[in-house]
């Protein structure tokens, strides 16, 4: 499978995955042919393809081996093809009821690979980050249809992975109402999680040249004081982060 940019789902995406000729990964089963029509149409950027992978997930939600088929899916897909696995997840998503709830739960809290400095910006820890992500997301969109399967949201906060991970499912469980439950959940240090606010990319665009940074206080939680933004630079970080994140 070839693909671009596995988050990019619609509106102005110029990558795409592509089934490779001869490669035939959803051929075993009905389920699977459409389980990759819709991974196919995820990854379009047009009308007709919104269309149609819409019209895939009202038909794989009416399919009891949905969820089965999907989960062999990621099982046999190689740990490599994150793109593929990612997409994977985010079908399952929007067709799977509670039953995925273990799995992606199970896949949420799986040690990350070890960071590797010599691999340059992105290497293994960065390609399963996106995929635990969007286990993560996958189980929140799940648990707004139905909403038993938010307590699995729970679950992976208080086995604590990765703090990237950990992050979002504490967004997550917040966003669905379990704010008390989470307060309970967390330590004192880690409940500045609760208050980090979803914003839409128009609202925190940076102004070119902007110089007010350390007046507005623009400092990540844990982070020293000379810390002003978010980084954007790769590899290695300086010798006082290297262990922030867990």
């Amino acid at each position: 499978m070839k693909c671009g940019d596995p988050t990019r789902r619609d509106g102005g995406h110029g990558d795409r995955l592509e089934l490779v000729a001869g490669e035939r990964p959803f051929d075993l089963s009905a389920t699977e042919w459409l389980v990759g029509q819709g991974v196919r149409y995820l990854n379009t950027d047009d009308d007709e393809g919104k269309i149609a992978y819409q019209r895939a997930v009202e038909i794989l939600l009416g399919r009891p081996d949905t969820v089965e088929t999907i989960t062999q899916l990621v099982r046999r897909v190689s740990r490599e093809d994150a793109p593929l696995r990612w997409s994977l997840l985010y079908v399952l998503g929007d067709v799977a009821d509670p039953t995925a709830g273990e799995f992606l739960v199970r896949l949420s809290i799986e040690r990350l690979a070890e960071r590797d400095d010599q691999q340059g910006c992105e290497g293994p820890r960065d390609a399963e980050l996106l995929v635990h992500t969007m286990a993560v997301e996958a189980l929140q969109r799940i648990a707004t249809r139905h909403p038993q399967a938010a307590e699995h949201l729970l679950r992976i906060v208080s086995e604590r992975p990765a703090r990237p991970i950990l992050i979002e499912a504490v967004k997550a469980a917040r966003d669905l109402g379990m704010g008390e439950k989470l307060r309970d959940l967390l330590p004192q240090d880690d409940h500045w999680m609760l208050g980090i606010r979803r914003a839409q990319v128009e609202e925190i665009r940076a102004e070119p040249q902007r110089q007010d940074g350390p007046e507005r206080g623009f400092t990540p939680p844990k982070r020293p004081p000379h810390f002003t933004a978010p980084q954007a630079g790769c590899c290695c970080p300086p010798p006082d982060t290297e262990n922030y994140h867990g």
